[in-house]
């Protein structure tokens, strides 16, 4: 994806290192952050909460500094390390310009509509974006439109509300899609984005994509094609003369090498449209910005471009894992919510097990968390979610397939069979299965019952 030279350069973390060369020189601060000081304390000097403070933060605090331009870049008014960051970030995404944001997604998404003015404008919203984008419109004053969205349709909802709109002789100011969801939904952004296009050829259209979930999908070959910003470059490379500015935002922490809160608001558009992002930034963004999460999200693009690929590729092999489990022991099934021949596609990094009931996949949950230290984030009806993020391990995923084998008692060898086993609710303790015998589902528990299995 990139020369030598570009991967170079876009690995260069420059806020990245003024803040630890700061951080390391012991500045006495008389302006503000007195836990900043905790980190050059003398040892035995500190109460017992403030030595608690130093434990649980360790060499954090010597980033929580509190200088300003000229001795560090500003946020606001970025014009030397800050700077050039963003620049590295913005051409490592393809995007014109690219803003940092330390109050996480939520916080870029109200800075993009803000600066999309659409207060008192007709927007028209996919029904499923996040609560960030609600609450903003309505706060904002604007007239929103809703478009419900499913992950089974064949057009997406908001290209049909637009088509609807259209021939109503409704205008439309903005509009807003979510195009990367919690459960691993992505839309097909080269069809929704040339649909778009047919509908607002002439009139243009200003876009904020909430592309929260996948980052990371921009610095591996295959899934970048999938992204918004590959997307509308492709799209607009077909379409010069085609009036439209988008909004990206990207929950960076979510898929990258961030501290939680940091999130990328990237730009495609004029230089007004850049103005006005810089402009809603200071007016909406809390004068006091994070810098360890600032520094956090140079040093993410950076790490995304050295090492993005491969660790994406043992992602997807370690998410390919998981499924095969699920393909060779009974009671495990894997479930896919989206239909891949309509206007989504399935995020190959997101796996979903169906435990066979509701009550099961609870139990499976809290067991794998309270036994094995395991951590699943959502329980949907008898599914359970695996984020299969760069961060997961070889080694966590050895842990997870163990911990489920003994969770579920699943032991491969002897359950693929089934003729040597009884499975037994208790009370009344009538077996539901006898050796000979296979079950054609997962049974389902009563109140007060428990369900035990011999080998």
């Amino acid at each position: 994806m990139w020369t030598t030279a570009q991967r170079r350069r876009l690995t260069e973390t420059p806020y990245a290192d003024a803040l630890d060369r700061h951080a390391g020189a012991g500045i006495a601060s008389f302006h503000a952050l007195p836990i900043g000081s905790l980190a050059h304390a003398p040892d035995g000097d500190d109460s017992p909460l403030a030595e608690r403070t130093r434990r649980l933060f360790g060499s954090y605090l010597a980033t929580e500094l509190t200088l300003g331009s000229p001795e560090l870049d500003s946020l606001f008014r970025a014009h030397r390390q800050l700077a050039r960051s963003r620049r590295l970030t913005a051409e490592a995404f393809g995007a014109d310009d690219t803003q940092y944001v330390t109050t996480g997604t939520t916080g870029a998404n109200q800075v993009a509509l803000e600066a999309l003015r659409v207060a008192g404008g007709r927007v028209l919203v996919d029904r499923s974006v996040h609560q960030s984008i609600h609450f903003a419109l309505d706060r904002l004053g604007a007239d929103v439109l809703y478009a419900p969205t499913s992950p089974t349709d064949t057009e997406h909802g908001v290209i049909t509300a637009l088509r609807e709109a259209k021939a109503a002789g409704v205008e439309v100011d903005v509009v807003v899609v979510g195009v990367s969801a919690y459960d691993g939904s992505l839309v097909q952004m080269r069809r929704f984005l040339g649909a778009l296009q047919e509908l607002t050829a002439e009139s243009g259209c200003r876009v904020l994509v909430d592309e929260a979930w996948t980052a990371i999908h921009a610095f591996h070959p295959w899934l970048r094609r999938l992204t918004a910003i590959h997307a509308i470059r492709e799209t607009l490379a077909e379409h010069p003369d085609w009036p439209a500015s988008f909004l990206v935002t990207h929950s960076t922490h979510k898929s990258m090498l961030a501290l939680r809160q940091g999130s990328y608001l990237h730009v495609i558009g004029p230089d007004t449209l850049k103005a006005t992002v810089r402009a809603a930034l200071y007016r909406v963004h809390t004068t006091s910005p994070s810098l360890p999460v600032l520094a956090s999200l140079d040093i993410a693009r950076a790490h995304a471009v050295a090492e993005g690929t491969a660790l994406v590729e043992r992602a997807l092999a370690q998410a390919d894992r998981l499924r095969e489990l699920a393909r060779r022991v009974p009671w495990l099934a894997e479930h896919r919510p989206v239909t891949t021949t309509g206007a989504y596609l399935a995020d190959p990094m997101k796996v979903h097990l169906d435990l066979g009931t509701p009550e099961r996949a609870q139990e499976v949950r809290a067991a794998l968390f309270d036994e094995y230290g395991i951590f699943v984030s959502r329980q949907d009806g008898s599914t359970l979610l695996f984020t299969m993020h760069v961060g997961v391990t070889p080694e966590q995923v050895d842990l997870l397939l163990e911990a489920l084998e003994s969770v579920c008692c699943l032991d491969a060898p002897e359950c693929s069979c089934g003729d040597e086993r009884y499975i037994i609710a208790y009370p009344p303790g009538i077996p539901l299965q006898v050796p000979g015998e296979q079950l054609s589902a997962p049974p389902s528990r009563r109140a007060g019952e428990e369900l035990y299995s011999t080998f």
